[in-house]
């Protein structure tokens, strides 16, 4: 089932704009449509689109990001 709910993710490697812009594009090839919001001094991202929590992590790793979910 796709999720449409926001889901938040800790990437402890995400350092800089540039990190973010390469999670945002990589979220983006699983869902074209999702909202990336990215927090540098958290290290969180969270995403809201349609896609199953999984496949966003997949995508994130395939980036060259550790990823796990917020808790």
């Amino acid at each position: 089932m796709a999720q449409s709910t926001p889901l938040q993710f800790d990437v402890p490697g995400m350092s800089c704009e540039s990190c973010v812009s390469a999670i945002t594009k990589a979220v983006q090839r699983v869902d074209p449509d999702a909202a990336v919001t990215a927090d540098l001094a958290s290290k969180r991202v969270m995403i809201g689109g349609e896609g199953e929590p999984h496949d966003f992590i997949k995508a994130i790793q395939d980036a060259g990001f550790e990823v796990k979910a917020a808790g």
